[in-house]
């Protein structure tokens, strides 16, 4: 294969054009060894032809010593225009002088060895000469090739005819082969760019989408839910509104900072999601939310920054919902980080309450916290969020990513939740406890 460098003095040249370049110099470049062991070959065997006198070795020397030079040439980048044109000298020059060693016997034959040389030498002005060079030098070989004859007795017209005729025809084949697939290759790399394009536009609105909607779920976790917080506060209250409402600003101003300065102000490094769940839980039990935290890192897997912001603000959201809803001062959280084989870390994240739960079934689809601020938070970085909640039964909120892991509903060693006996099962009111206890969790 080419090396890179060279590649840039094909600007124009899309991914299907420097694929078809690079496979026709390769095949090039095969035929030109074939073609070098095919003089050895010939040599060897009208050894006798040659050692009469020695001098007709000469033009033989002379197209393999070619043949290698090209070969290795080949084998550090593409034929460029100047190499197609000098090529085509050389063995114009050949198909000239050299008639004289090549043995009377096979002199006009198409498999004599100059023949079977030149057809494999249009491969390269066929493809990579300039366009306008291409079909003239791919001619003029076969020409030369017949001058070159008629300059010695010729043993067999038919034959000289023949072979001439063969050259001409792979001459003519490689100019066809160009234009039709380098039509297709520019062809497909024009398809390939507008593609691309569209590739781009579309994940630029989708970036802008994503965006629009953190800052409308920003807005619903601080803002309005601090401005319902000031309008049920009474006097005593006020102390503590303050203090969030500073919260919320801080929080918004991170949010809207670039995204090295809210790594650095969170103090810590980057990808660290323990660290940050430590963050919201210092947060939350600043507005007198009782918390009890369990964090399992498996040895700092590093978290992609999206999905570290996601699962914290989702968490938060949780959070928010227990001090706001719950009828409840206290919580528990747990953040698990696993790294199975294939090297991707898998985070899990629970929040749940003792508080007075509600059915998921009668919820609102205008309000917005569940299913915008915790569903599509974790939805929209790859993550999947499942709650589970029963009247006066409390709350379960589980934050996965990615979002193959399993959901609270369906621990991944929990029996089958179908079974009526089974304490996970979906319709059983204990399912909080019994799953919070087999993750480890104090109920």
């Amino acid at each position: 294969m080419p090396p890179t460098g060279y590649a840039r003095r094909w600007r124009a040249a899309g991914p299907a054009m420097t694929t078809l370049r690079s496979m026709v110099a390769h095949l090039a470049l095969m035929i030109r060894c074939a073609g070098a062991i095919y003089i050895v070959v010939q040599v060897v065997i009208w050894h006798s032809f040659y050692t009469a006198d020695s001098w007709r070795l000469a033009a033989p020397a002379v197209a393999v010593v070619w043949a290698l030079a090209v070969v290795a040439f080949l084998r550090k980048r593409w034929p460029s225009p100047f190499l197609a044109c000098v090529d085509s000298a050389v063995y114009v020059a050949l198909a000239l002088a050299a008639q004289a060693c090549v043995p009377p016997a096979v002199r006009d034959d198409t498999f004599s060895w100059l023949v079977i040389a030149m057809s494999g030498q249009l491969m390269v002005p066929g493809w990579y000469a300039p366009g306008v060079l291409s079909l003239p030098l791919g001619l003029i070989a076969p020409l030369a090739f017949w001058a070159g004859a008629a300059l010695q007795p010729v043993t067999d017209a038919r034959t000289l005819a023949g072979a001439t005729i063969l050259l001409i025809v792979v001459g003519l084949v490689h100019a066809y082969g160009r234009r039709q697939f380098y039509g297709r290759a520019v062809l497909a790399d024009a398809a390939l760019s507008e593609a691309d394009q569209a590739a781009s536009e579309q994940y630029a609105i989708l970036s802008r989408s994503i965006e629009r909607r953190e800052h409308e779920r920003l807005l619903h976790d601080t803002v309005l839910n601090t401005l319902t917080a000031l309008a049920r506060a009474d006097g005593d209250d006020v102390a503590a509104v303050v203090t969030r409402c500073r919260q919320d600003v801080a929080l918004i101003e991170g949010a809207l900072g670039e995204p090295d300065d809210l790594a650095a102000g969170a103090g810590r490094p980057p990808g660290d999601l323990p660290g940050e769940m430590r963050a919201v839980i210092a947060g939350m039990r600043a507005r007198g939310l009782t918390i009890h935290a369990e964090m399992d890192d498996a040895g700092g897997q590093a978290i992609p920054e999206r999905v570290i912001a996601a699962i914290s603000n989702a968490a938060r959201e949780a959070l928010s919902n227990v001090a706001a809803h719950a009828g409840t001062g206290e919580a528990w959280v747990r953040v698990s980080l696993t790294a199975p084989a294939q090297g991707v870390p898998c985070v899990r994240v629970i929040v749940r309450d003792e508080g007075g739960g509600f059915d998921p079934a009668r919820v609102d689809r205008a309000r917005l916290g569940l299913r915008r601020s915790i569903a599509e938070r974790a939805a929209d970085c790859g993550g999947q969020a499942t709650v589970w909640s029963r009247p006066e039964r409390g709350t379960v909120v589980s934050l996965a990513w990615p979002a193959s892991q399993p959901g609270p509903s369906q621990p991944p060693d929990d029996p089958d939740p179908a079974d009526p006996a089974d304490p996970a099962d979906p319709a059983d009111p204990g399912l909080a406890s019994g799953l919070l206890a087999r993750q480890g969790l104090p109920w």
